[in-house]
């Protein structure tokens, strides 16, 4: 498919009532044994003729930030409404900067992608994402430039309907307001909101002050300022990935149990162990070559006190092995304290998942 143009077939989306369920739908059973590869693209249609009032011509012009999104399961939001924003869609919303939420390393986020931004009031932005069965809910947002804290954005899309991935849908999306400045007009000095108000929805009539930019009181909504369409590209299974990896090298673990050095060939190629249905989407590559190797030591007199193993917490997830299609990432932890005298052995000190990479693919390179 063309980034220059989106199949007529998309615009009948348009019609369709699209509910955004905060934490997305339980319903959403697609397998973890697949990744989906969404293509996101952003139209936007802020112009003098739709928007007539206050139209900031320059210094600087009508136009867009660059595009943040995530991929994520219920645990992670990016913005909800009547919830307050945190400090990274405030730095976001007021002055574009991104750093503190592409810095988010939470568990419940898959994979975080970008757009360029747009630079006139009408244009379009495109990114290619991943998402898989446990983490099939998809958040944007893009900030209006100029404006206080103004942005759109969709928040938790869930892409999985049922049992499958929904092959497209298009979403006009409403101006936001990030409830941490005060100011009216698109170009108002920084005038902080104390105290910070939820994040909602900007309509023709909210807010209610002639002053505001949006503010059309003879309209029963505003003009569509931008439409969210996302169309699926891809669909990659997790069985057959696993026979195009198979050359893949063997993996080493040494255990260390009770003083003695144990080592253990593993071979988990991308997931040769697959921990009761992925386990989340998570290769557990150590827990089975892991074995207790000591028994008990007793005195003539009785029993000593148990050791049992201590590890540290998991490391973050490490970057996908590849920048372009599908590989894995990997997180370790390591033992604090080796179990003595029968002791619960260690648990499993690696783990892998499969992700996608996209950030150096070719156009069009998840085309069918």
């Amino acid at each position: 498919m063309s980034q220059a143009a989106v199949p007529t077939c998309l615009l009948a989306a348009l019609a369709a009532v699209v509910v955004l369920v905060p934490g997305g739908s339980a319903a959403s059973t697609c397998s973890a044994d697949e990744l989906a590869v969404y293509r996101v693209f952003l139209d936007t249609h802020w112009s003098r003729d739709t928007f007539p009032k206050q139209y900031p011509e320059w210094r600087p012009p009508a136009g867009w930030s660059k595009m943040v999104g995530r991929t994520h399961d219920a645990s992670y939001w990016l913005f909800r409404e009547g919830e307050m924003a945190s400090a990274g869609l405030q730095a976001f919303a007021e002055k574009g900067h991104s750093d503190s939420l592409e810095a988010a390393d939470h568990e419940g986020v898959y994979d975080e992608f970008t757009a360029p931004p747009v630079p006139r009031g009408v244009g379009r932005t495109v990114a290619d994402f991943f998402l898989d069965g446990n983490h099939s809910l998809v958040s944007v947002a893009v900030r209006v430039v100029p404006s206080p804290d103004w942005f759109i954005g969709v928040d938790s899309l869930d892409l999985c309907r049922g049992n499958h991935w929904i092959d497209s849908i298009a979403i006009e999306v409403d101006p936001m307001d990030a409830g941490t400045d005060n100011g009216f007009t698109f170009t108002a000095p920084n005038w902080p909101s104390e105290p910070k108000e939820p994040v909602a929805r900007i309509t023709s009539k909210r807010p209610s002050h002639p002053a505001n930019s949006f503010y059309y009181p003879k309209l029963d909504k505003l003009p569509s300022i931008a439409t969210l369409t996302f169309v699926k590209e891809r669909v990659y299974h997790l069985s057959a990935e696993l026979s195009r990896n198979a050359s893949r090298g063997r993996d080493a673990v040494h255990a260390v149990v009770d003083g003695n050095d144990i080592s253990n060939d593993l071979s988990p190629s991308l997931g040769a162990s697959l921990g009761g249905g992925l386990g989340g989407s998570v290769f557990d590559s150590t827990e089975s070559a892991i074995r207790r190797t000591s028994k008990a030591r007793r005195s003539k007199k009785g029993s000593r006190q148990a050791k049992h193993c201590q590890v540290s917490e998991w490391s973050p997830w490490s970057a996908c092995s590849v920048s372009c299609g599908v590989g894995d990432a990997t997180r370790s932890r390591r033992v604090l304290e080796h179990p003595r005298r029968g002791g619960t052995p260690c648990p499993a000190l690696q783990e892998r998942r499969w992700c996608g990479g996209h950030s150096e693919c070719p156009q069009n390179f998840f085309n069918w």
